[in-house]
């Protein structure tokens, strides 16, 4: 099976990059796209006004869609498979009078129900009724904590990315970490499938915000169909044409005249409409940023300008061949061009080397519709990612033209080049299929499959100094040797099946998922001959197959109305994820030998684990305030950090190497409250509270080498990791009429973050009264406010305009972000970004044409 694979791999990748095909997709590229996990269903139960009859017969349509249903004999109706996004509904009979109702929003996997009354018609034939659908505040077939945000909230918050609206969740810390586990243990989808990079684990695309039409963040359990992650997983929707042709202008600036401005500008535009009415649609998106960064004054005289540059492109088209075939295509692009700023470099900038990124992803789609009830999808996708570090060529890097130090202080770096240079690719092409099927009224089932083939490339220079655990540079020590060179084809294939079973009383998510993964790779067998009594020396034994790694992952998720205002949920599963591939490969085929070429990759690593529980009650007051408890705990093993393999009584990373490997644990577990006010009354709001303990063996997979290298014992008990952010309040507050005018406040407060006080008054020997204790001491609280003032206005009743005034810190608060050993801000040199970007302001404006 693995040899059958990966030869489709490569005849797929052959495939897609011919020229040809290429530029035929480039043409056509564009909307409704309808991946796994992006679509939901509208329920519902009609009946007559007065009499309360179940109304058989009724016909119920999604306004300008194919989807709709007629209602059986106890008046129900269901409509399956429907894109996420807002919709109109028209209810119809004869003999009632019509009724509309207008922005009727689906939810990804989810229900969304709609009960309606139908009045006879006797006198006025042409009378119909317009509603406005309410969002219900509560979700009664949610069995994990999920929130979902929609696109017309990114207009309102004061917020640039959707990584911002993410941090503003209820178990999410100031940098990005969920209920106590590693940033890299986040899965993010765009449109269902995966934009994290496999190799390093940041994230390889981005999104000009107006292209999204809902995110969901789910932070608890979540479903047998998403895989590879541990913590989180972040779903995002794209907009897609209608029948009506639109086009939308932004552009913000923040060249006020604050002190605190970034001098950046930001430049976005997005279309959509029919190429031909109910066959073919286009959607395009495109956002330009570009900055000159917190350090401009330092930067751009030596660069010049702009020191940043981001460009993203998200570009669709879908074309119907029959009421029940859809075929949709989506591009994806985004690039950056970068330099990055180093207090310790000042005063030799152009030593630092330049950053570049760039990414597409293409993916097609057959979608075939079955019956009302039964639906798959059959999709293809193809992600090209490459980063690249410094200039000219590889060979320009030499470890003997080591950087100068401000002596006799070693301070600042004065003259040379940081020695480092990059050019990685990872092309990752994906096969998926889903089927699912509402079999009864109660049970939907679905499965799927995904298989994926990865094509790695790495090729990287980099020599560090060594360094004291206070920072200082040990520069009568040969340098470390960081450089690594491999080229590999791993797979890996999933597969699930589940079944949501839903009586309006009890639903239950029950599933399981099988994954596997082949590294095809081989990793050496080392042994250790003694040379002397106190002499080892390594010797490669011989080289052995990397073993196929496999695991099946159950899931479980339960929830149950408690009376009509309230529901209780409970969600228990196992969740794993394939370790970064940059830890089974780095420097794998370096021969292993004396020297500070001290990591290396274990392709034999194991999948992380998770065992997630959670236990939440819900409830609404007065039909617009939600009030929801949490508990959660977490049970992390298998954690990838590095060890390092020398002879008894070395003490020298010269005599061994360090290689990557399972043995870091965690836990964690908290409570989170929120409350919650449905917009009216011209306010709306959410406040969440959250309360977590985050404690493991180790906070980095480098703990291993760093403490080696600073000639400490290794911690052998838990403690406290430096995201245990042990409070967090986050108050989002809306006031004004939503399309007119209105502000919008965004507080989040965090309680102090762990750092490891360990003084020395030389930066080279420590106290000796002293043990060294990590994270046993914490910093100060953090705190934002930032408020968005908005006014938008209908010119000649087709062309709306919005002008909005975006600042960040207002209160200008100098929020302290790090600390060296000794508790001072910014260390021995002062480091201004220890402390965070004071008050800024951001002057916007957005126009359609529709």
């Amino acid at each position: 099976m693995a040899h059958l694979f990966m030869n489709w791999g490569k005849r797929v990748e052959v495939i897609l990059n011919h020229k040809t095909l290429l530029a035929f997709i480039l043409i056509f590229i564009s909307v409704h796209s309808l991946w796994a996990g992006t679509t939901g269903k509208l329920v519902g139960r009609v009946t007559e006004k007065g009499t309360h009859k179940p109304l058989e017969g009724v016909n119920v349509v999604i306004v300008g869609t194919y989807f709709g249903a007629a209602t059986g004999a106890n008046g129900k109706f269901a409509i399956y498979n429907i894109p996420a996004g807002v919709y109109n509904v028209q209810i119809s009979m004869m003999g009632y009078t019509v009724v509309h109702y207008k922005n009727v929003r689906i939810i990804m996997d989810l229900k969304t129900v709609l009960n309606v009354q139908m009045e006879p018609r006797v006198v006025n034939l042409g009378k119909e009724v317009t509603i406005t659908a309410e969002r219900p505040l509560l979700q009664p077939d949610i069995t994990a904590t999920m929130h979902q945000i929609s696109g017309t909230r990114f207009d309102q918050l004061p917020i640039n990315s959707f990584e911002d609206v993410v941090a503003l969740q209820p178990g999410v810390t100031a940098d990005g970490h969920i209920r106590g586990g590693r940033e890299t243990e986040v899965l993010y989808l765009v449109d269902g499938l995966p934009i994290r990079e496999s190799m390093s684990g940041g994230l390889g695309s981005e999104l000009p915000n107006g292209s999204i039409v809902e995110m969901s963040v789910q932070t608890g359990g979540f479903n047998a169909e998403y895989g590879n992650a541990m913590s989180g997983v972040v779903n995002i929707v794209t907009k897609s044409g209608t029948n009506r042709h639109k086009l939308w202008l932004r552009a913000l600036d923040d060249r006020l005249g604050y002190q605190q401005s970034n001098k950046t500008r930001e430049y976005e535009v997005y279309g959509s409409g029919p190429i031909k009415r109910g066959k073919a649609y286009y959607f395009l998106s495109s956002n330009l940023r570009l900055s000159d960064t917190r350090w401009w004054q330092d930067m751009v005289p030596v660069f010049g300008s702009p020191i940043e540059k981001n460009l993203n492109v998200i570009s669709k088209l879908s074309y119907r061949f029959t009421e029940n075939i859809r075929w949709i295509n989506q591009f994806l692009y985004s690039r950056w061009d970068w330099r990055e700023y180093e207090f310790r470099w000042r005063y030799d900038l152009q030593g630092l080397p330049p950053h570049k990124k760039r990414s597409y992803r293409f993916s097609t789609e057959i979608r075939h519709i079955l019956s009302r009830r039964t639906f798959y999808t059959i999709q293809l996708a193809r992600y090209n990612i490459r980063r690249l570090i410094g200039q000219g060529d590889k060979n320009d890097v030499n470890p003997d033209e080591a950087y100068q130090y401000q002596l006799p202080w070693l301070y600042f770096i004065i003259s040379g080049n940081r020695l480092w240079w990059l050019d990685s690719k990872e092309i990752n092409t994906v096969v998926k299929g889903d089927f699912t099927s509402q079999i009864t009224p109660i049970h939907q089932l679905k499965t799927g499959f995904e298989g994926t083939y990865y094509n790695l490339s790495n090729d990287l220079v980099k020599y560090e100094p060594q360094t004291t655990f206070w920072g200082k540079p040990l520069i009568d020590r040969a340098l470390m040797n960081f450089s690594s060179q491999y080229h590999y084809e791993p797979w890996r294939f999933s597969w699930y099946i589940q079944d949501k079973i839903d009586n309006d009383v009890i639903v239950a998510n029950v599933g399981i998922r099988y994954d596997r993964l082949d590294p095809r790779a081989r990793r050496p067998v080392v042994e250790w001959i003694p040379v002397t009594k106190k002499e080892f020396r390594q010797k490669i034994k011989r080289w052995v197959p990397s073993s196929i790694k496999q695991q099946w992952s159950p899931r479980l998720g339960l929830s149950f109305a408690v009376g009509e205002h309230g529901f209780f949920f409970v969600n228990f599963g196992y969740f794993f994820q394939v370790p970064l591939f940059d830890y089974m490969y780095t420097g794998l085929k370096t021969n292993l030998k004396k020297g500070l070429r001290v990591l290396y990759g274990n392709p034999d690593l194991k999948p992380e684990c998770t065992q997630a529980f959670e236990i939440s009650y819900k409830q609404t007051f007065r039909k617009e305030w939600l009030v929801s408890v949490t508990h959660f705990k977490k049970d992390i093993t298998g954690l990838v950090d590095t060890k390092t393999f020398l002879a008894t009584d070395s003490k020298s990373l010269d005599d061994g190497f360090t290689q990557y490997v399972n043995m870091a644990g965690a836990r964690s577990y908290g409570i989170e409250l929120m409350v919650e006010k449905k917009y009216s009354h011209f306010y709306s709001g959410k406040l969440s509270y959250s309360y977590m303990i985050a404690k493991g063996y180790s906070g980095s997979v480098d703990q291993g080498l760093n403490y080696l290298m600073w000639g400490f014992k290794i911690p052998n008990k838990e403690y406290y990791l430096s995201w245990d952010q042990r409070h967090t309040v986050v108050v989002d507050l809306f006031l004004g009429k939503p399309k007119k005018y209105g502000v919008d406040f965004v507080w989040r407060w965090h309680s102090p973050r762990p750092y490891t006080y360990y003084p020395s008054r030389t930066g080279f020997l420590p106290d000796k009264n002293m043990q060294l204790e990590p994270n046993n001491a914490r910093m100060s609280d953090v705190s934002y406010l930032n408020v968005k003032f908005l006014w938008t206005h209908i010119f000649g009743g087709k062309y709306p305009f919005t002008a909005y005034l975006d600042f960040r810190n207002i209160l200008n608060r100098s929020n302290l972000l790090w600390v060296d050993s000794s508790g001072r801000p910014g260390g021995e040199l002062g480091d201004p970004a220890a402390w965070s970007v004071g008050r800024r302001a951001y002057l916007g404006m957005k126009l359609g044409i529709r």
